[in-house]
């Protein structure tokens, strides 16, 4: 697995090219949950954009892995399949569209 600390990249999913960029690092909401990495996904050559939520990740002692996360390169070609695949078209207009994926991008 290829691991980053850049905010923002591009990855190659089936010959299109999906530039990536960190929306926002794991965070508490309150009430002892928390919210996972968040990553937009945009097509190059569109404006559609495309939300994915990762889950929190967690410590064997199941308590929140507080440290600034890194960006999993794998996990986010695996996020732009599974976002196409649950019907975002990146040609289309509107407003971005969220998704909620596993630590795997799936």
């Amino acid at each position: 697995m290829q691991h980053t600390r850049d905010q923002r990249g591009e990855v190659e999913v089936d010959g299109e090219t999906y530039d990536w960029e960190l929306r926002r690092q794991p965070r508490p909401t309150g009430k002892g949950s928390w919210e996972g990495m968040a990553v937009s996904l945009r097509h190059r050559a569109f404006k559609r954009e495309a939300i994915v939520q990762f889950p929190m990740p967690m410590r064997p002692n199941g308590r929140p892995d507080l440290e600034k996360q890194r960006v999993n390169v794998e996990a986010i070609r695996n996020a732009v399949t599974a976002a196409i695949a649950a019907g975002w078209d990146a040609a289309s207009r509107g407003k971005p569209v969220v998704f909620d994926v596993d630590a795997d991008g799936r």
